[in-house]
């Protein structure tokens, strides 16, 4: 598999999902989060809910990316992305993380990108995504990718009333 500059060489990128995959996604969201403010057990459960939903409601209409590293017993998942397709040719992206070990090579960029091609070749013209605040390198990897803010209001969430950021990106 050629890696894009920058990458490492032991971590590899698919996108065929295995038996195991959607908790292995649940897992690194908990282990990766867990130290922010908010972002406990109920955060973990709310990424369960909405992999499943993907799953049971759409159909799985989309596709998820895994970054997986070599390690010595097997493969570890260090960074996940997806887009799910949504009606009116609009894509949703959702699930973007990269574990710290894995950051700081553009992997986070890598995965976003493939999300963003996919969207494209799939004729979709917008690509939507929500976020909340507490996520400074995420914002900063949309809004250099070309994503702009178009609501931020105050939702119900897994842990109470927090900002819901909306952001999109017209796609060409």
């Amino acid at each position: 598999m050629a890696h894009p500059a920058g990458m490492p060489h032991n971590i590899e990128i698919r996108h065929e999902l295995c038996a195991g995959d959607l908790g292995r996604i649940i897992a690194l969201h908990g282990k990766c989060y867990s130290a922010l403010p908010g972002f406990g057990i109920a955060f973990e459960a709310f990424v369960a809910r909405t992999l499943a939903e993907y799953v049971l409601e759409t159909g799985a209409k989309g596709r998820i990316w895994l970054a997986e590293r070599d390690g010595e017993r097997d493969r570890e998942l260090v960074g996940c992305t997806a887009i799910v397709l949504r009606d009116k040719q609009q894509a949703q992206l959702r699930w973007v993380l990269v574990d710290q070990s894995a950051r700081g090579a553009g992997l986070g960029k890598e995965l976003v990108s493939r999300a963003l091609t996919f969207a494209r070749d799939n004729t979709c013209r917008t690509v939507i995504l929500e976020t909340t605040d507490g996520l400074p390198e995420s914002q900063t990897l949309y809004e250099n990718l070309g994503f702009t803010v178009t609501a931020n209001s105050e939702e119900e969430l897994w842990d109470g009333p927090r900002p819901l950021i909306l952001m999109e990106l017209p796609l060409p």
